[in-house]
């Protein structure tokens, strides 16, 4: 019996999706459960599973091929059934060993018996030369200063180390500073190099879902947009003795803002503003293949450092195309770092139907005149948040970034426990 393999319906606004690879071929045997193939949907890559097993007889679709929801990828027959097409194509095969010559198959075997060809010396030789030693890794080796753990994660993950900002003492790259890096999405392509970035890779699937996305945001959602700029000296400095990210501090910053300020988790419905109970970060991660939004659920109850390894492993899921619909749903507040990118300050689109975003910014050295007119070097960090004007108003934004702002210029605060 046949049994059909179709493009699956992974998410509710899910209207067609891409094979981006297969992981079987024409007559493999397939048990329920298997791995059959690697599918984007509009909202994350995803590995396909067999619902049945059988012997795959025909695959429809090829690698990268965009098709409708419900589009037939592939066909599986029963084992018994393949079996018994198996039987009567032996049945109608001749017999060919019984039409070949005996002295052919003596030839044969005295071809085999052959000695091998010795191996040459050059095959003996071992394999790459010193100068092909000199690798990725012992290039930046030579010119940075890193740690031991932060060296392994950056071999492990194929980073370029001299695109990271060390935070140790005298710049020393350290391992958090590497976390900090594949937090933010960053894949180590230089950002002033665009020749370097391949549109082509982007995915065309996430890229209609981004623009319609966005273009519901931008033309129904009623935009404002407010600036507060944080004193950075004690995260600067917490940070590096606590090997934390900037970014971590800046989440949890956030989210215990949010948990004092209900009225910024919300949402616009026809009825009126609905606040929401759980307060769920959504962290825009850019990737080859374009932007996701993953989300930390739950964040109103959990530690600084819990938030950022929950960063920190999205960010990784991201990276690897393994995010799966829940990863990515329920958000309601997004926040979108380009620090990494040089970014002073800019401001973000709302992803509907949360009522705000906050757009940070990079750190930067700035000369400042303190109240006595003294001056001195201060790290600042600029904060935007975009508003929905249908559920809040400047004043309410202005409280919000303001209690933000305290949590981030103290922050020994977001090391105390949750109340």
């Amino acid at each position: 019996m046949s049994q059909e393999i179709k493009m699956p319906k992974l998410s509710d606004t899910m209207e067609e999706g891409t094979v981006l690879a297969w992981r079987i071929k024409e007559g493999q045997t397939v048990k329920k459960g298997d791995i059959i193939a690697e599918v984007e949907t509009d909202k994350a890559a995803m590995e396909m599973e067999a619902f049945g097993e059988g012997v795959v007889s025909a695959i429809k679709v090829k690698e990268g091929e965009t098709v409708p929801v419900g589009t037939v990828l592939a066909v599986f027959e029963s084992e018994a059934e393949e079996s018994v097409k198996d039987a009567k194509k032996e049945e109608i095969a001749p017999d060919k060993t019984k039409e070949e010559p005996t002295t052919k198959s003596t030839e044969s075997m005295e071809e085999k018996k052959e000695p091998a060809p010795e191996r040459t010396k050059e095959e003996k030789q071992p394999e790459p030369a010193e100068d092909q030693g000199k690798s990725f890794a012992a290039r930046v080796w030579a010119t940075a200063k890193v740690s031991p753990e932060a060296r392994a994660l950056a071999e492990q993950k194929n980073i370029d180390l001299s695109r990271v900002r060390g935070s140790g003492p005298g710049g020393r790259i350290v391992r958090v500073d590497v976390e900090d890096y594949l937090a933010r999405g960053d894949t180590g392509r230089r950002p002033s190099a665009p020749v370097g970035r391949e549109p082509q890779k982007k995915s065309a699937s996430l890229r209609k879902t981004i623009a319609r996305k966005m273009t519901e945001s931008w033309t129904g959602v009623p935009h404002f947009y407010v600036t507060v700029a944080v004193d950075m000296r004690d995260v600067m400095r917490f940070h590096r003795q606590l090997e934390l990210s900037v970014n971590d501090f800046i989440l949890a910053a956030t989210a215990r803002a949010l948990a004092e300020h209900p009225e910024v988790n919300a949402r616009w419905m026809d009825e009126g503003v609905k606040t929401l109970d759980a307060i769920n970060l959504a962290l825009a991660v850019a990737v080859d293949k374009g932007l996701y939004s993953p989300v930390i659920r739950d964040c109103a109850r959990l530690s600084l450092r819990q938030i950022g390894e929950r960063a920190r492993e999205l960010a990784r899921k991201a990276q690897e195309g393994k995010l799966g619909a829940e990863d990515l749903s329920e958000g309601t507040f997004t926040v979108s770092n380009l620090g990494m990118f040089g970014v002073e300050a800019f401001a973000a689109i709302i992803t509907a139907p949360q009522a705000a975003a906050l757009a940070v910014g990079a750190v930067t050295e700035e000369v400042l005149a303190d109240a006595h007119g003294n001056i001195e070097v201060v790290p600042r960090l600029r904060l935007t948040l975009s508003a929905d004007h249908r559920v809040l108003d400047g004043a309410d934004a202005a409280a919000f970034l303001n209690t933000l702002k305290g949590y981030l210029e103290a922050p020994v605060r977001l090391l105390e426990p949750v109340e």
